[in-house]
């Protein structure tokens, strides 16, 4: 009798405990602060190829709206708000904030070169750091870019993964993230027969 009391006590703790989990909520990108009421959210599931990711990010932008990709996870929502701009900017860090996805795998830029969990936190702090001058770090930003028919596998791993490592940091910069197109290399035009001559 007393065995059979005591199962249903532990029962009835167990799910006690599991309902006064909380779920907490991080925000990464600069908008934190700015009314929910604007924010789209997004989540990567739901795209298709990154083309289709990349052209909502930018729809929901120009149409005054905030874009938010949701990153769920037990007891813990990530989200991510993307640094975008209706008209693109001329920016060009050199490759050095860049992560380029191929087949569900993050790679440096221009390089066959894969990024592995174990580098993320060196490589936040040395490669993902952006100075606007040389003296005084003023934020991190990470440009991920894909070809438009490439699937989103792959990402929202690579999402989590690095922003835990933020998390680590305990800092008050900001992490933001850009999701833009792999541009195609184009070749140099062919010489011109006046120059052979």
């Amino acid at each position: 009798m007393n065995l059979k009391f005591a199962k249903y006590l532990i029962i009835i703790l167990l799910l006690a405990n599991c309902g006064k989990q909380e779920t907490e909520i991080k925000n990464y990108g600069l908008p934190k602060s700015e009314s929910g009421s604007l924010n789209v959210s997004l989540e990567l599931s739901e795209f298709k190829n990154y083309g289709k990711l990349i052209d909502r990010i930018r729809e929901i932008t120009c149409n005054d709206s905030i874009p938010k990709l949701v990153i769920k996870e037990k007891n813990l929502i990530r989200n991510i708000y993307p640094t975008e701009l209706c008209e693109p900017i001329i920016f060009d860090p050199e490759g050095k904030h860049y992560v380029t996805f191929r087949k569900g795998k993050p790679y440096e830029w221009q390089t066959i070169i894969e990024i592995l969990t174990d580098s993320l936190s060196k490589k936040l702090t040395e490669d993902f750091s952006y100075y606007r001058n040389s003296e005084k770090l003023e934020s991190f930003l990470i440009i991920l870019e894909s070809e438009r028919n490439e699937k989103t596998n792959g990402i929202e791993k690579f999402i989590i993964d690095i922003t835990k490592e933020y998390d680590k940091l305990e800092t008050d910069l900001e992490l933001n993230f850009a999701f833009w197109e792999v541009v195609p290399y184009l070749p140099p035009p062919p010489a011109n027969e006046s120059e052979n001559e």
